[in-house]
């Protein structure tokens, strides 16, 4: 079998690729707080990073109040 020359499509690149220092954080919350309770929960129809703010989730990017989490797949230890 013949193989033609064949061209492949570049995949398409950011620009931009953002980095943990660029990702803003909650500014009412401290960060230690977030690491030492670090878990990825499952909620309706998405699983996220998320932290455990005394007796709410938050996600761990945005630090938004998460909906009802419905489990813990699995928490960090740090």
């Amino acid at each position: 079998m013949k193989k033609d020359n064949l061209t492949y499509a570049t995949p398409n690149v950011a620009d931009v690729t953002q980095t943990m220092s660029d990702v803003p954080v909650s500014e009412s919350k401290e960060l230690h707080a977030a690491i030492k309770n670090v878990a990825v929960v499952q909620c309706e129809g998405f699983r996220c990073l998320a932290y455990r703010d005394e007796e709410i989730w938050r996600d761990f990017q945005t630090g938004k109040e998460l909906p009802e989490v419905k489990s813990v797949v699995f928490t960090f230890s740090v």
